[in-house]
């Protein structure tokens, strides 16, 4: 998964739609469970004079989204992702978040997969499950280790 980021990199970089402003932020896709290895990366730079983010869908063609605001804190620093610092792949921690989905008896039915710099590289993982709860783990994509998970029911009913 990480090599076909890095590709659909190169090919953004050196694509037409690419306008050379920003820097990478983050690559994202979603989708249903069973379709993770067929669903185009989302990849997002950082344009920090604007405070906006161009998003570039890879796919057959690219599909670019130009200026899109962000929802942050004020104090929220957007910090620069360097592929070459990701040494873990997403298929090296396939284990452990299977061990995580274990571990709240839980099955996943759709998957959020964030790559972002959180003062280190890291994979941000939230899962949608089959009894209706989110389920998000942070990975650090240098060493591996399991930063955070943690589970929320996705519908509440108050008393």
């Amino acid at each position: 998964m990480l090599k076909r980021l890095r590709e659909d990199y190169k090919i953004l970089k050196n694509s037409e739609e690419f306008k050379n402003y920003g820097f990478l932020c983050g690559a994202f896709l979603i989708c249903n469970i069973e379709e993770i290895d067929k669903t185009p990366w989302q990849i997002d730079f950082y344009n920090k004079k604007n405070d906006t983010i161009t998003t570039y869908l890879i796919d057959k063609k690219i599909e670019v989204t130009d200026d899109s605001k962000i929802l942050k804190d004020e104090k929220t620093e957007i910090e620069e992702l360097n592929l070459n610092d990701v040494k873990i792949d997403f298929e090296d921690i396939k284990e452990k978040l299977d061990n995580i989905l274990k571990k709240y008896n839980e099955t996943a039915v759709k998957i959020t997969i964030i790559l972002q710099t959180q003062k280190f590289p890291i994979w941000n993982v939230i899962f949608i499950t089959k009894k209706i709860n989110i389920i998000n783990v942070k990975i650090n994509a240098i060493n591996g280790s399991v930063v955070e998970d943690n589970m929320v029911p996705l519908i509440t009913v108050e008393k």
